[in-house]
């Protein structure tokens, strides 16, 4: 099992706190960090748009990535919400327990 970050926005703490739940009940995520205070600024139909926005970081496996995509969309509001997957690298102590956790699902 690869282990993964996924970077991901919401537009409030709420829905933020709301994925990050779902994701480490479900075991989709060993841990997810909520950022608040990010100011967000991207084009939106032909428009620039600033957003303050909750950053959150999803600490998962490669064999729970469909399935944690499958949950954020299901409960974030916005037309095209942000997922991007980046490797990770963690400590042998940090991985044992990201393993541990999402092989227990």
């Amino acid at each position: 099992m690869s282990l993964r970050v996924v970077l991901c926005t919401a537009p409030n703490k709420a829905i933020a706190q709301q994925i990050a739940n779902s994701l480490v009940a479900e075991k989709l995520a060993a841990c997810v960090n909520i950022i608040s205070g990010i100011e967000s600024v991207y084009e939106w139909q032909d428009q620039i748009e600033t957003d303050q926005e909750y950053q959150l970081i999803i600490k998962t496996a490669s064999t729970c990535l469909d399935n944690a995509f499958q949950c954020v969309c299901a409960l974030h509001p916005y037309d095209v919400s942000e997922w991007i997957v980046l490797d990770a690298c963690a400590s042998e102590q940090y991985g044992m327990w990201m393993r541990n956790v999402l092989n227990n699902h």
